[in-house]
């Protein structure tokens, strides 16, 4: 397991970066002992505004991709464990749900390899695109996609729709439920 670091605007002095690095490892290296060292990439983005950090982390699992974002007033510590546990929650709960599916789908074929995602950002005037994402999209089913928006913490999550062929997107809507919106 790998653990890179992305300061942005953050003043995070190297004894501090050093005991991030040996937090994710002591808490995160039982899950990926199988692996290669370098199998898996946690990326780990510190950003830093009036004293008040925010940390945000984004690791591939499972072929799912698992996000999480916490803030914390002047030291970054915190709101880093706060997310390697948000992160194991997620693990489990992707883990417990693959398992029920995959005892339930042993007769239907394997799906296609995860989805590789791919970001790029663009910063230009207000009013503009200030960010663009590009990812490669797998089918997948309504239920799936809820997972994955729970999963990256989103309030919605587009997809092909591998019932009906159809670019979807689902999202949360304020009374709780989720919604789908398909393109005809």
């Amino acid at each position: 397991m790998i653990v890179r670091f992305v300061m942005k605007d953050a003043h995070v002095p190297a004894s501090i970066q050093e005991t991030m690095n040996k937090r994710c490892h002591q808490r995160m290296d039982a899950y990926f002992k199988d692996e290669a060292p370098d199998a898996t990439v946690i990326t780990v983005r510190v950003t830093e505004q009036k004293s008040t950090y925010k940390v945000e982390m984004t690791m591939p699992y499972l072929g799912h991709t698992l996000r999480t974002e916490n803030q914390e007033r002047e030291i970054s510590l915190p709101a880093l464990d706060k997310g390697i546990d948000i992160l194991e929650r997620q693990m489990k709960k992707l883990r417990t749900r693959l398992g029920r599916d995959k005892r339930k789908k042993l007769e239907i074929a394997d799906e296609a390899p995860a989805e590789a995602a791919q970001i790029e950002e663009i910063a230009e005037e207000e009013e503009q695109v200030v960010r663009v994402k590009r990812y490669v999209s797998k089918p997948m089913s309504v239920e799936d996609a809820i997972l994955e928006m729970n999963l990256l913490g989103h309030t919605f999550y587009m997809f092909n729709n591998i019932e009906s062929g159809k670019v979807a997107t689902v999202y949360l809507r304020k009374d709780g439920g989720c919604g789908l919106i398909e393109l005809e």
